[in-house]
């Protein structure tokens, strides 16, 4: 347990840690240390301290002789004068303007820039740690090797001496040498004189100022810090869990994108990658400490309390890809790829005990095996740990042979856990071994190419998840899944290119949104299609391969993708006239996409056109323009009536001209088959009015050619119609048109059937404002449902249900997932019996401790929850619900607990519920900006608490509660403003946040998107309103 004095902050203490080799005097730096388990009469460390710098080198040897010789009360005398001595000069410091660190030894750009200065090169990293967990403090050693390839005075590399607010920290670096390689040998190395050295806050620098200028050649830097360990969610950092009652502490670590340099100073930019040796000591209490490379030999004791763990060598890699756990946890049985990695999954012991860990371990084998097929390339590492930790800001991160996941997307347990988890576990997993190639082994050189990292690996994670569980059919939900979402955000004027320009440390962190990650899947998707247009060749693949193999261990910019795309290219259609690298730069370095308009050219022909497509959105600022004036390079591929696919390139500023027999009534066009293309198609009316005919026939036709459709054209084709109608650019009549024929189909597959559910739910959401035309509007559909019920009631009764559909047969996964769907969505509309059952299992569950059906509890809370009016019974019911996600020793089961006690329509309740999240006892920081943004916004009385407990609390959550948060804070802001519908909550949003703009960091692109996505719901209220008024009388 740490003392309740902070051991970085105070200026003079005596620190019960051992972290120095030996006693020291450096000037002019002063602070009091102890060796840890030494007597109080032992010989303190003196070190001595100005504000803001360190002198490393020149200590002077003579000094130590003398001070060894004196006898110990001369010695106390001594300390006692250094400490009024220091307090002297801190005033004296403190009233003249003038200090060592002022004098910068480059050129203030260097210093302003954040990017490193490119004259000194890592080449290899030698680092001991030494971690105390109890005592909550770190200290490290390390020895770089770098190569200076240009002549430099000073040396730059990165390191986070920022206090944080609560937290408290703050790395101190107490010594630093810098030597010339003599030789090859370690003791012909020549000393180079550090004049001063300190860091630079501003841009998270630690400056290096030489008293000489240093030729090119290889150096060594050898530097000595410490910092203190804290519950945070970046760099490494404290977490804790409790199990069997008693608490129980680890250490986890999450480094991308800016948080190596809190753990070591260090050169951490993505393309200053370099060798990495380390060795860990930590307590023995801890039997699992890993790290990115297998562990060399036994752990060697250094005492009754400590070990130290080596680790083998690291292949060439980015600092922002290190890891380390340490960890009371237990791991599944190791398993082999077809290559010999070594595989298994690790966490807390209870989890693994019960089996949780073998599903993604089992996944993990089978989908490296089909990746280094896809790549071309073996895995590069003879080891990869998954490691599932309580409190984790993101999804999962891909740390090169030590993946750390939230518990939700690893732990999967057969009994107690549903299919979507299940489902959830294998596309997670599938996506951070995805970048164990793209990302890892190549990676982006600076972080405005995230997309190359983060799109690839949403794209290919379908490819793994398909190989690890081939009767699944999952690549179905590829576009509902990262197209749609893409299309939604990049449909307003707020949005960006995928790659851009970043300059700020805010820039690297907003990166990590919808469009790198679901707009880059989406192009790639797009890529794939126009490489290989007929469906049966390999062109993309055979890129692929040869640009992992031409820059392995390197780092690339996406012109070197598209270099590799195009050498391919020209060899399959060499008389195209079209570079890839022209096409893809349309797509990456402009943002939105085009809508696609289809209309009668002449008689014998259509003609199809391009513009830009925007919901909502105004470039008020000018630095919206694009430089190729919103056109693109659109791969169309597209069929008529004689069934013959064909494909064409539609180019900037031009038209295609297509024949079409307009005399024949049976002709149709329809474009983007397999909704493969990256925008949307917006038919004439005469064009639409054949194109439905094709696929609905006439009155009594049974929609044979609907049915006929992939599962992606249907899903495809409603979700662009309702994006067209957002824009204005459709009535709302055609799209309820759409969705009657639509629901004729009583085949409809699972996909665009919850694609269908979704747009009656974003109507719903649009006019919750409106409680007698939403209560209306669900009544309208309330029949289909009902019928829906009928179909499906046997597997959601309370006695002698049905068993739901086992999911290792071809089509059995989506089954179960539509029956459990098609109860939820029953429920959602209020039918009767649906609500009955819920409450009389809920009941059960209550009174009786009777296990909820797993697949369906989610379903029974929020209906139950969801109720109206609100009882004292329904409260105390809520109360209940509470108790057991505070004892419920799975993650996965709290996630749907907390989704449904946010349903709750109690003002006060959700309040208290809001309140419940700043406390990091009850509920975990990794859970609370969910529940914040994502549960209690679940209805209308929720957004509205929610945006007034934000607006309240901002401060506290942005700058202390969530300091570290950087991959939820954004998300949080974007769930809590967007839905909003009304002028006078946007202007309260506005109102709030204009004089706080600076505060929002990393969240500022949230936050102007969900400005104009309210903008964007106010236009469709106004837009079509009435058509939902006239609809449902």
């Amino acid at each position: 347990m740490s003392s309740t004095s902070d051991p970085l902050t105070d200026e003079l203490e005596l620190v019960q840690y051992e972290d120095l080799q030996e006693d020291r005097i450096e000037l002019p730096m002063m602070r009091l240390e102890m060796d840890q388990g030494s007597d109080q009469d032992q010989q303190p460390t003196v070190e001595m301290k100005q504000p803001h710098q360190t002198w490393c080198g020149g200590m002077l040897e003579s000094a130590r002789e003398k001070w060894g010789s004196l006898n110990r009360d001369t010695k106390r005398i001594i300390l006692a004068l250094l400490v009024v001595s220091a307090i002297i000069s801190i005033v004296v410091i403190a009233t003249v303007s003038s200090s060592v660190s002022a004098e910068k030894p480059e050129p203030q750009q260097n210093w302003e820039d954040i990017r490193l200065p490119r004259n000194v090169i890592p080449v290899e990293y030698d680092v001991s740690l030494k971690i105390s967990i109890t005592d909550q403090l770190f200290t490290g050693r390390e020895t770089i090797s770098v190569d200076v390839v240009n002549k430099t005075s000073s040396i730059i590399m990165h390191m986070n001496n920022v206090r944080h607010k609560l937290q408290g920290y703050e790395m101190n670096v107490t010594s630093c040498t810098v030597q010339r390689d003599g030789k090859g040998k370690p003791e012909d190395r020549e000393h180079v004189k550090v004049t001063h050295a300190y860091p630079f806050t501003a841009n998270s620098f630690y400056v290096m100022q030489l008293g000489s200028t240093l030729e090119p050649g290889r150096y060594f830097l050898t530097l000595e810090w410490r910092s203190r360990l804290v519950e945070g969610l970046d760099g490494i950092y404290l977490s804790s869990y409790k199990e069997n009652g008693e608490k129980k502490w680890l250490l986890a670590s999450q480094m991308e994108p800016l948080a190596a340099r809190k753990v070591m100073p260090c050169f951490d930019e993505p393309d200053m990658k370099a060798v990495f040796k380390m060795t860990i000591t930590t307590e023995k209490k801890y039997p699992l400490v890993l790290w990115n490379m297998p562990q060399k030999g036994d752990p060697v004791s250094v005492d009754d309390t400590y070990r130290t763990f080596s680790f083998e060598k690291s292949v060439k890699m980015s600092t922002y890809l290190l890891a380390f756990v340490i960890a009371d946890f237990k791991c599944t049985e190791v398993q082999q790829t077809n290559t010999n990695v070594k595989v298994r999954t690790c966490g807390r012991g209870p989890a693994i005990d019960a089996g949780d860990g073998v599903y993604s371990a089992d996944i993990t084998r089978k989908v490296i095996d089909k990746y280094e097929e896809f790549y071309g390339t073996d895995f590069p590492l003879r080891k990869i740990d998954s490691v599932a930790v309580p409190d984790f800001s993101a999804g999962a991160m891909e740390n090169w042979g030590l993946i750390l996941y939230r518990e939700t997307a690893l732990l999967y347990n057969t009994v107690n856990d549903t299919i979507s988890t299940k489902s959830r576990v294998n596309t997670v997993v599938s996506h951070e071994l995805a970048h164990q190639w793209f990302g890892n082994l190549v990676t982006m050189k600076w972080w405005n190419d995230l997309w190359l990292n983060e799109g690839f690996a949403s794209y290919v994670e379908w490819i793994g998840t398909d190989a690890s569980e081939p009767f699944w059919n999952n690549n179905d939900f590829q576009t509902y899944s990262d197209k749609s979402a893409a299309l939604s955000i990049d449909s307003y004027m707020s949005s960006r290119p995928t790659s851009v320009a970043v300059e700020e440390p805010d820039d690297i962190t907003s990166q990590f949104d919808s469009i790198s990650y679901s707009k880059g899947s989406a192009i790639l998707r797009q890529a794939k299609m126009f490489m290989d247009p007929g469906g049966n060749t390999n062109h993309f693949e055979e890129a692929i391969k040869e640009y992992i193999k031409e820059h392995r261990y390197g780092n690339a910019v996406q012109m070197d993708l598209y270099g590799e795309l195009d050498k391919v290219y020209q060899k399959v259609d060499p008389d195209s006239g079209v570079s890839i690298k022209d096409v893809m730069s349309t797509w990456t370095l402009q943002m939105n996409f085009p809508v696609l308009k289809v209309s009668r050219f002449d008689e014998g022909h259509v003609v199809v056109s391009q513009e830009r497509f925007l919901i909502a959105g105004e470039d008020t600022t000018g630095d919206k323009v694009s430089p190729y004036s919103y056109q693109w390079y659109v791969p169309v591929k597209y069929i008529k009536k004689d069934g013959i696919p064909s494909f064409e390139w539609l180019k900037p500023h031009s038209h295609l001209i297509i024949p079409f027999d307009f005399s024949d009534p049976e002709e149709f066009i329809r474009l983007n088959l397999n909704s493969d293309g990256y925008y949307v198609v917006d038919y004439s009316y005469d064009m639409a009015a054949r194109l439905n005919k094709e696929l609905f026939g006439d009155d009594g036709d049974d929609g044979a050619k609907w049915k006929a459709l992939t599962t992606s054209e249907k899903q495809g084709t409603i979700f662009d119609t309702f994006l067209m109608i957002s824009s204005g650019m459709k009535p709302m009549s055609v799209g309820l048109e759409l969705l009657g024929n639509v629901l004729k189909d009583t085949t409809l597959p699972l996909v665009p059937w919850k694609e269908v559910h979704r747009q009656l739910a974003v109507v719903g959401r649009q006019i919750s404002g409106n409680s007698t035309l939403n209560t209306e509007w669900k009544a309208k559909w309330k029949p289909y449902y009902e019928t829906l019920y009928e179909q499906y009631k046997e597997y959601f009764k309370v006695t002698d249900p049905t068993p739901l559909p086992v999911d290792d047969a071809d089509g059995n996964f989506q089954k179960r997932q539509k029956v459990v769907f098609a109860i939820s969505t029953a429920c959602q509309f209020e039918v009767a019996g649906c609500i009955t059952a819920a409450k009389e299992f809920f009941q059960k569950y209550k009174d009786e401790n009777s296990p909820l059906p797993t697949d369906f509890k989610s379903t029974i809370l929020k209906t139950v929850m969801s109720q109206q009016p609100v009882t004292d019974e329904l409260k105390d019911d809520w109360q209940w619900l509470w108790g057991k996600y505070l004892t419920s020793p799975s993650a996965a089961e709290q996630q749907v607990l907390y989704y449904a006690l946010g349903l709750i329509q109690d003002n006060a309740t959700l309040v208290k519920y809001s309140n419940y999240c700043l406390d990091d006892t009850l509920v975990r920081p990794s859970d609370a900006l969910y529940i914040m943004g994502r549960s209690i916004t679940q209805t209308k009385l929720g957004r509205e608490v929610s945006l007034k407990f934000l607006i309240d609390h901002w401060d506290y959550i942005r700058e202390e509660r969530f300091a570290g948060a950087i991959f939820a804070v954004d998300a949080y802001v974007f769930g809590v403003l967007s839905k909003f519908s009304d002028q006078t909550s946007y202007d309260k949003i506005k109102e709030f946040f204009v004089p706080r703009y600076e505060s929002l960091g990393p969240a500022t692109a949230a936050y102007e998107s969900s400005l104009q996505s309210i903008q964007g719901n106010i236009a469709w209220l106004s837009k079509h309103g009435q058509a939902i008024r006239d609809y449902v009388e």
